[in-house]
C-alpha cells in the first residue's frame, strides 16, 4: 500500500489553500460592471401586500432597478418547486401555499424577500431599499407546530395491524408524548451568496452559487425562470459550510439571474448573517409521541409514532420528504422490532420553510426512540444497557430486513455496543457519581446505538481524464463544502493507477464540464461517487492498454499496466500513463481516459454507540461534559483521519442542537427572537471534551470499496446521549431540548417543588 493510498490518514490537500486565505469562494469572484443587489424583507410573519411604492428607491442615486412580484409575474417568472411533494395517506393531494421568488399579494414569515434593489454600489442599494414603502395588512400569525392547523399532508406508513396486535398482546406498553425536536438555524460559516451573468448572443445564463450539487440547482433555478436546463450554466467554486442549508434553491438565485438579463450585467447579491438566521432554511421543528409495546423479558414487540413537524411558511424543495419518509426510514434503528408504523404530519407556520439537515429525520426518530427506551427501562426497573443491548439486531440476522422494509446487510451492532460500553468504563460510573455528589454536584451517564441509512441521489456519472501537461482529472457530480472531497479521491485514483497524489486533480461543481450527478447529500460521496469514480479509473487502465497497444506496436492483451506504467509483457517495451497521452494526442487520437455511471445498490448501514457523562451543578444548571465515547462501524475507511473529523463535527452539532440552539419566533407576533449569534448560541470547543472514538468497522459487500458513509452518523446520534446523561444526573427528564442552563436549573427547581 502506498503510503497515501486507502486506509491513510493523509493530510488534506486542500488545507494550505483554505487556511492561507487562497480559497475560491464565491465572493471572490469578480466581474468587470458587477451591479450589487439589496432585498427588501418583511418585517411582519403574515400580512396582505396592500401597495408596494419603489418610486423614490428607483430615483435614488445609483440605482439600475427595483423588482417587484408584479415585475416577475409580468415577465412569466415560475414558482419555487416542491420537488418531494407528499400526497396523504387517505388520498388527499399534496397541500402547497404557492412560493414566488417575490410574492405578489401575501407574505407569510419574517424576513420573506418582498422587493430587490440593484445598483452600482452596495451601500447605493441598501441606501435606496430604505426608501421603498410597502403597505402591509397584518394578518394572524401562528409559530407553535403543535397546534398549527394548516395542514401540508398526514402520512402514515407500515404495519399498523401488526403493531395494535402486539400493543393488544403486551406485557407492558410504555408511551411517550411532547417530545420536542427543536428547530436549528443551520449557521455555516460562509453566509449565502449569488452572482448571475447573462450572454444575450447564446441565450445562456450562468450562475455562480454555493451548493451541495450544481446539476440539482440547475433544475430547480431553471424551472423558476422557465427555461431549459440547458440555458443555465451553474459553477460551485469553494463552499464554506452547508450542513443542507445551501442543497435546495432560494429566491435570490433567479433574482441575480432575472436582473442579469434585465441589465445586461452581472449582479451579485451577498447575505448578510442576519438575513442567514431569518432565511437559510432551518432545521428540524418536531413535535412526537411514540409507544413502545414489550413482553415479560423486556423484549420489543411493536413501535408507534406520531409527529407533527413544522414545513415553516413554504414546501422548501425537500422539507416534506424530511418530516415524512426521511423520519419514517431508520425508525427502530438498531433494534429488532417485528412491527412499526410511523404517522408523520407536515403543517405550515409563519417561520422560515425548513428542509434537510445533516442527518435530515434521522437525528429526529432516533432521539424520539431512545427517549421512549429509556423511558421503558426506567418504568419496568430494567437495567438501561442491558435492555438496549438485548434488543439490537443480532449479527447472525443479517441481512436484516427492517419493519420499515429496508434492508441492514451487513453489522454487529452488539459488538459496537460493547466497544462503547468498555472504552468509557461503564462499570466504574458509580465511583465517580460519588465522588461528584461529594462536591455538591449531580452525575448522569447515558449510553445510545445510532445508525444511517445511505441515502443520496445516485445519478453519477464519473469522467478520469490524462492531461497532456502530466496531470489527471477526476471529474464528479457530488459538491465538497468541507468534506475534504480533493483528499479522498485523489487518495483512491492515486493508489489504483500508483502514481502521487498530486497529480490527481478533482473537478467539482460545474454544471458543463460534469455531465451528471446527483450531488453530496445521504452521506453518500463513498458509497456512491467513490465507488463510480473507482470503476472510471479501472476502464481508464483497460482503455489505455487500447492506446499501449497502439504506440508500441503489441496486443492489447499483451500490455500490463503497474507504477503508472504500461508494459509489453516479457519485453521492456513500456510507455509512461502520462506519456501516452501526449503521444496519443499527437497522432491525433483520445488521451488516456475513463468513465463510468453509478451502478448497484447505494444504501449502506454505518452504525454507532456514543456513550455521554455529564457533571451538573444543580445551583445553575451548567453541564459540564465529562467524557463522550464514540464507537463506530464506518466499513473501509477511505482517509480515517477525514472520517474522524466527520465524526466529531456530526457528534458537536447533536449536542448543540440538544444543549444550547434555541431558536425562538415569539407567538402572536411571529418575530424572531434570536436572529444573531448575540442570542443563538453555538457550541464552542471550550464546551466539550476531547472525544473518544473506537473502531468497530466491518466491511459491506454492498459495494466493492466496502465502504459504508460516514457523515451523518455523528448527528444521528448524538442527540440522545446527551439529554439522557442529562436526565440520569437530574432524576427527572422535564425538561425538552435546547437543555440551556436555565431551562435545567427551572426544571430542578420545579422538581423540589413537587410533594413527595
Amino acid at each position: 500500500m502506498q503510503e497515501t493510498g486507502i486506509g491513510r490518514s493523509v493530510p488534506r490537500l486542500e488545507d494550505a489553500r483554505l487556511l492561507t486565505g487562497h480559497g475560491r469562494f464565491v465572493e471572490d469572484l469578480q466581474k468587470d460592471g458587477v451591479a450589487h443587489a439589496i432585498i427588501v424583507r418583511s418585517p411582519v410573519a403574515h400580512a396582505a401586500l396592500r401597495g408596494i411604492d419603489v418610486e423614490a428607491a428607483k430615483s435614488a442615486p445609483g440605482v439600475l432597478a427595483v423588482l417587484t412580484g408584479a415585475d416577475l409575474q409580468a415577465a412569466g417568472l415560475k414558482p419555487l418547486p416542491c420537488i418531494t411533494p407528499q400526497a396523504s395517506s387517505d388520498g388527499t393531494a399534496f397541500q402547497a401555499p404557492t412560493r414566488l421568488a417575490l410574492p405578489v399579494d401575501t407574505v407569510r414569515h419574517v424576513g420573506e424577500a418582498v422587493v430587490m434593489v440593484v445598483a452600482e454600489t452596495e451601500d447605493q442599494a441598501r441606501d435606496a431599499a430604505e426608501l421603498v414603502d410597502i403597505d402591509y395588512e397584518e394578518l394572524d400569525a401562528h409559530t407553535d407546530t403543535a397546534t398549527a392547523t394548516e395542514i401540508a399532508f398526514d402520512w402514515t406508513t407500515g404495519d399498523a395491524d401488526g403493531v395494535e396486535r402486539a400493543m393488544a398482546t403486551a406485557a407492558h406498553v410504555v408511551s411517550i408524548d411532547g417530545v420536542v425536536n427543536n428547530r436549528v438555524i443551520v449557521s455555516p460559516i460562509e453566509t449565502r451568496s449569488y452572482l448571475g451573468e447573462y450572454d444575450p448572443a447564446s441565450g445562456r445564463y450562468t450562475l455562480f452559487t454555493q451548493s451541495q450539487g450544481v446539476h440539482l440547482i440547475r433544475r430547480l433555478v431553471a424551472e423558476t425562470l422557465a427555461i431549459a436546463e440547458a440555458d443555465l450554466h451553474v459553477i460551485t467554486p469553494d463552499v464554506g459550510g452547508s450542513f443542507a442549508a445551501k442543497l435546495m434553491n432560494y429566491p435570490e438565485q433567479t433574482l441575480v439571474l432575472f436582473a442579469a438579463k434585465m441589465l445586461k450585467r452581472p449582479v451579485r447579491w451577498v447575505s448578510t448573517r442576519g438575513e442567514a438566521c431569518l432565511t437559510d432554511a432551518h432545521g428540524r421543528d418536531q413535535v412526537s409521541r411514540a409507544e413502545l409495546a414489550l413482553d415479560d423479558q423486556g423484549s420489543f414487540l411493536g413501535l408507534k409514532i406520531e409527529t407533527t413537524g413544522a414545513l415553516g411558511a413554504y414546501a422548501s424543495a425537500l422539507g416534506p420528504s424530511i418530516i415524512g419518509p426521511g423520519f419514517a426510514k431508520v425508525a427502530g434503528h438498531n433494534y429488532a422490532i417485528p412491527a412499526i408504523t410511523v404517522r408523520s404530519k407536515g403543517v405550515y407556520t409563519n417561520t422560515a420553510p425548513t428542509d434537510a439537515y445533516r442527518g435530515a429525520g434521522k437525528p429526529e426518530v432516533v432521539y424520539l426512540v431512545e427517549r421512549l427506551v429509556e423511558k421503558a427501562a426506567r418504568e419496568l426497573g430494567l437495567d438501561r444497557a442491558d435492555l438496549r443491548r438485548r434488543n439490537l439486531v443480532p449479527e447472525q440476522a443479517m441481512p436484516y430486513k427492517a419493519a420499515t422494509g429496508f434492508v441492514f446487510d451487513s453489522g454487529n451492532f452488539a459488538h459496537v455496543f460493547d466497544l462503547a460500553l468498555e472504552a468509557s468504563d461503564w462499570t466504574g460510573f458509580a465511583a465517580r457519581r460519588s465522588t461528584s455528589e461529594a462536591s455538591g454536584l449531580k452525575r448522569g451517564i447515558s449510553i445510545c446505538p445510532a445508525l444511517h441509512l445511505t441515502g443520496g441521489t445516485p445519478n453519477e456519472a464519473s469522467e478520469v481524464e490524462v492531461t497532456r501537461d502530466g496531470n489527471l482529472l477526476v471529474k464528479t457530480g457530488v459538491q465538497a463544502s468541507g468534506q475534504g472531497h480533493e483528499t479522498a479521491f485523489a487518495q483512491l485514483v492515486a493508489e489504483r493507477l500508483e502514481i502521487p497524489m498530486e497529480k490527481v486533480i478533482v473537478v467539482e461543481g460545474d454544471s458543463d464540464r460534469v455531465k451528471i450527478g446527483g450531488g453530496t447529500g445521504g452521506s453518500s460521496s463513498l458509497p456512491i461517487a467513490a465507488t463510480t469514480i473507482d470503476r472510471a479509473t479501472t476502464n481508464l487502465i483497460e482503455n489505455g492498454k487500447q492506446g499501449a497497444a497502439e504506440i508500441l506496436e503489441a496486443a492489447a492483451a499483451d500490455i500490463t499496466y503497474a507504477e503508472g506504467t504500461f508494459t509489453v509483457v516479457g519485453t521492456d517495451r513500456r510507455v509512461g500513463l502520462f506519456e501516452l497521452t501526449q503521444k496519443l494526442e499527437d497522432r491525433g487520437l483520445p488521451g488516456c481516459a475513463g468513465e463510468a455511471a453509478f451502478e448497484g445498490n447505494h444504501q449502506t448501514v454505518p452504525n454507532s454507540a456514543h456513550v455521554c457523562e455529564v457533571e451538573l451543578d444543580p445551583d445553575t444548571g451548567h453541564v459540564t461534559i465529562q467524557q463522550y465515547v464514540s464507537a463506530d462501524d464506518l466499513g473501509v475507511k477511505l482517509n480515517p483521519m477525514i472520517a474522524e473529523g466527520q465524526i466529531h463535527g456530526g457528534i458537536v452539532q447533536g449536542i448543540g442542537q440538544a444543549w444550547l440552539e434555541h431558536t425562538v419566533y415569539e407567538e402572536g407576533s411571529g418575530q424572531l427572537l434570536t436572529g444573531s449569534f448575540m442570542d443563538y448560541c453555538l457550541p464552542r470547543a471550550g464546551d466539550l471534551p476531547m472525544f473518544t472514538l473506537v473502531d468497530g468497522s466491518m466491511t459491506t459487500e454492498i459495494n466493492h470499496l466496502g465502504m459504508k458513509g460516514v457523515g451523518e452518523l455523528g448527528t444521528n446520534g448524538g442527540l440522545a446521549p446527551f439529554m439522557l446523561a442529562l436526565y440520569d444526573a437530574m432524576g427527572t427528564d422535564k425538561v425538552e431540548m435546547p437543555a440551556t442552563p436555565e431551562r435545567v436549573w427551572r426544571a430542578l427547581q420545579s422538581a423540589k417543588d413537587v410533594p413527595a
